[in-house]
């Protein structure tokens, strides 16, 4: 009896000096887990802080440039790529991209300009001109896109989709 009472006590020790370790441990696990929220929260805060500088560099260093080339003589087409590039510069700064990227991140470049175009209303012939490659090619990325967007054996108005897209 003298024996069992001896390894219960040692038994006893030994799960007290667990659970000490255990309570260690769940502490440690807490203290890490509020510098990992702490450090999320920086993040967040520098993204946010850095997205607000490139919308606020690009209005006072990219757009002035952009109305004095307006005021230039230019062709019809050079016209149209400087209204090209001041639109897609908006949308670089829009959040539009930015959701739209984070939620089909599988997009290419050129699927992202069509969807630009197609969210302006723009028709595949236009589109087509303003990219300079054919109408079949749009048609392609087109086509690319809805299978993307889950839209592909779908009715759904791939405009109307892309616009719903901007809404929250």
């Amino acid at each position: 009896i003298a024996r069992n009472i001896t390894d219960r006590k040692k038994m006893e020790e030994a799960l007290r000096k667990r659970e000490r370790e255990l309570e260690e441990k769940s502490r440690n696990l807490e203290d890490a887990n509020t510098a990992l929220r702490v450090l999320l929260k920086r993040r967040e805060e520098d993204k946010a802080e850095l997205e607000e500088k490139v919308i606020c560099n690009t209005r006072e260093l990219i757009s002035p440039y952009i109305e004095n080339l307006k005021t230039t003589p230019m062709d019809s087409h050079q016209l149209n790529q400087l209204t090209i590039l001041e639109q897609h510069i908006n949308e670089i700064v829009s959040p539009f991209l930015r959701t739209l990227s984070a939620k089909y991140p599988n997009l290419t470049p050129m699927e992202t300009k069509v969807i630009t175009f197609i969210r302006e209303g723009r028709t595949t012939k236009e589109i087509a001109d303003m990219l300079n490659i054919s109408a079949r090619t749009v048609d392609v990325h087109r086509d690319n896109i809805r299978k993307k967007l889950g839209l592909k054996n779908r009715k759904a108005n791939l405009r109307s989709h892309i616009l719903s897209l901007t809404t929250p």
